[in-house]
């Protein structure tokens, strides 16, 4: 491992063992013991300057008590170092512990988390602004336009001789009539209300706070995986969560008040926004996702299992239209 080594030697600190967690090409991890303690040591999938703008990022959530793990600054302060290749890297400090499940209890752990997390995101200004930023705040409308008509497209793309497309053709002009009903959420006032409120706040998202991001250590929750921090309303990772949970463990009016009245416990939200969050939830997205991966030909998955998850998507989509049908009360009880 001599490219480590070399990248170690800019560091205020000894390499005593090194151990490789996973290589992505772009993206890799280390597992390091050195003079300090245990260290991770990521390569970062970015280009330099989003990762300047996500030190900085980082450090504004940290001061304002967010639980991230310590960076290490390299002996001339900065903190990631460079290999030969141009290629960054971040030293942090490890933390011991395991992975939230979502039960009950680390349900609502995680939701208050998350609040706190965008609480403590609020007035972050970047020296390293414009592309970098990967700023979503407003470009809903947009976004749900452009991914209707993808919707429309794959429709031509499906061939009615297979599996997946004769479900497909089935199904989508279902979804695409849930994506224009949250596009009129969104075109409403609630929406431009809330952008124009973020736009002063300055609230980051995570984008993946979920429990493989997330460590159950003795301090508490603790954060990591800041590769893809962006400015959005924080609908977008109350969506995002929302869906994760209930894909894996189904759609339940009781676990939508649970999360939401956690979160709304350290982040307060009015019901007009909570309105924007259904707008979103209502948005097929995972729907929309599998589809593209599937006529777009960037399947991580085989035939049998694409259909499975396609069929699984369609099976649920009643439980999730009857949560958010009750959203009115789910809002009043949370």
């Amino acid at each position: 491992m001599q490219t480590i080594s070399e990248l170690m030697a800019q560091y205020p600190l000894q390499m005593k063992s090194i151990k490789l967690i996973s290589d992505k090409g772009k993206k890799a991890t280390w597992s390091l013991e050195t003079s300090e303690g245990s260290k991770i040591l990521k390569k970062a999938p970015v280009s330099k300057q989003r990762l300047l703008f996500l030190i900085q990022a980082i450090k504004h959530l940290q001061q304002n008590g967010a639980p991230i793990p310590e960076m290490v600054a390299t002996t001339t302060g900065t903190y990631y170092s460079e290999d030969s290749k141009g290629s960054c890297y971040v030293l942090s400090d490890a933390v011991q512990g395991t992975s939230p499940t979502y039960g009950a209890a680390d349900l609502i752990v995680i939701m208050k988390e998350l609040g706190k997390f965008h609480m403590a995101s609020r007035g972050f200004y970047s020296q390293h602004q414009s592309a970098n930023e990967r700023e979503h705040l407003g470009g809903w409308q947009q976004s749900y336009i452009k991914h209707l008509d993808q919707l429309e497209a794959f429709k031509a793309l499906a061939r009615s001789s297979g599996e997946f497309d004769k479900l497909y053709l089935l199904h989508v002009d279902h979804f695409i009539d849930q994506g224009k009903e949250a596009l009129r959420w969104i075109q409403g006032s609630y929406y431009t209300d809330w952008v124009n409120k973020v736009r002063v706040q300055r609230n980051l998202c995570h984008q993946d706070f979920a429990a493989a991001n997330l460590i159950k250590s003795k301090q508490g929750l603790v954060i990591i995986d800041m590769d893809s921090l962006t400015f959005d309303l924080p609908a977008r990772d109350i969506r995002k969560i929302f869906n994760k949970v209930m894909k894996k463990h189904g759609w339940s009016s009781d676990k939508a008040i649970t999360m939401l009245k956690a979160y709304r416990e350290v982040h307060p939200l009015s019901a007009e926004e909570c309105s924007i969050i259904y707008a979103d939830l209502m948005f097929p997205h995972l729907f929309y996702g599998l589809s593209s991966k599937y006529f777009n030909k960037r399947l991580e998955w085989d035939a049998p299992q694409t259909l499975k998850k396609l069929k699984s998507l369609i099976m649920s989509d009643k439980e999730r239209q009857q949560v958010l049908a009750s959203w009115s009360s789910i809002i009043q009880q949370s």
